[in-house]
């Protein structure tokens, strides 16, 4: 199956569940997951409830493209030049109260390092999170979530960007009309990311 024939949809709220876990199960060797829970026991069971708030952000601020087998989740949200950015103390209070203090310090100082350098020079959207389920990984269905919703953004003359959280990650993306910018976002005693644009076609 090509990636134009994987069918891909606007989840809702019944899809919450499941996309929080294809996430959580995703991202388990992430290299920024690994960064945030440098506990393999404590990632895996402390994950999905860290990606529940963001599903559910997207769901309520943004939106949520899917499979109709739930296998590919991409979470889109909304970035104008004239919004304000302020610290989220509800999100704060939330994740400490589900993940504990420490992982949640450490997000903290990745979520400050992405709004410090997150670009504010066009009206974008912005692609948090993309993840497919590790059985399913390698058949296209991460690229079929991303050539649906450029489709879109094409036709409206909307750019997007994302942080790439590995250099594998990045060349994919760039094979896909991704541009990296020239910096990267360095974790202390971390990795690195990578940030990308893309200019509609």
């Amino acid at each position: 199956m090509t990636t134009e024939q994987i069918p891909v949809r606007q989840a809702t709220e019944a899809d919450l569940d499941e996309l929080t876990a294809v996430l959580a199960t995703a991202f388990l060797t992430d290299p920024v997951s690994e960064w945030i829970f440098p506990e393999a026991d404590e990632r895996a069971r402390l994950h999905p409830a860290f990606f529940r708030p963001f599903v559910e952000f997207a769901m309520a601020d943004g939106l949520i493209d899917t499979t109709d087998d739930h296998t590919g989740v991409a979470l889109w949200l909304d970035v104008r030049t004239d919004a304000a950015t302020e610290p989220d103390d509800q999100l704060t209070q939330r994740l400490e109260t589900l993940i504990g203090g420490a992982a949640t310090k450490r997000f903290m100082v990745l979520d400050g390092l992405m709004t410090m350098h997150h670009p504010h020079h066009a009206n974008h959207q912005y692609l948090p999170f993309i993840a497919v389920h590790p059985d399913r990984q390698g058949g296209g269905i991460g690229a079929a979530l991303l050539r649906h919703r450029f489709a879109r953004l094409d036709e409206a003359g909307v750019p997007a960007y994302l942080e790439a959280s590995s250099l594998r990650s990045a060349a994919l993306y760039q094979r896909l009309g991704f541009s990296r910018l020239p910096f990267t976002l360095d974790l202390p005693d971390g990795p690195s990311l990578y940030p990308m644009w893309r200019d509609p076609s």
